[in-house]
């Protein structure tokens, strides 16, 4: 059980990285980001600790969902054995896949009826959320 969460800690802080460079990209492909921010934000609140403070939390929150992930593969393995879709779970990989299909449907209607480009990064996100949780996490949770 111990290696599962700590597969899922990996894992969360892998896709953590994965979202912290999406958001950087999506954040500094605008040349007036600083002053977008200072709009949008209430007085006195400055940017760069905003900036700061999405830099400093989330991994951590990447972490604990992985880690509560590498609970819910401990609770799938010993209730739904069974290896398939290239992993040691098959019904924990089928789950991931289908959240990140859910989580893919904005993304494409954004993609799709906006044009944006953030549209396209968030389609890596997920495939990347499905390829680290579906894939890495039983792999690292299994090898032992």
């Amino acid at each position: 059980m111990l290696m599962d969460i700590l597969a899922g800690l990996v894992c969360g802080l892998a896709m953590g990285t994965v979202s912290l460079g999406a958001g950087i990209l999506i954040l500094f492909t605008g040349r007036d980001l600083y002053e977008r921010l200072s709009r949008r934000l209430p007085q006195g609140i400055s940017p760069t600790i905003i900036m700061l403070a999405t830099l400093f939390a989330v991994p951590p929150l990447w972490g604990v969902f992985g880690a509560i992930a590498g609970l819910l593969y401990n609770i799938a393995t010993e209730s739904a054995p069974g290896s398939g879709l290239g992993s040691y779970n098959s019904v924990f990989t089928l789950a991931i896949l289908i959240l990140a299909a859910l989580a893919m449907l904005p993304a494409m209607a954004l993609l799709l009826l906006k044009r944006r480009k953030w549209g396209a990064l968030l389609i890596v996100m997920n495939i990347a959320f499905a390829a680290i949780f579906g894939w890495l996490l039983p792999l690292l949770a299994n090898w032992r």
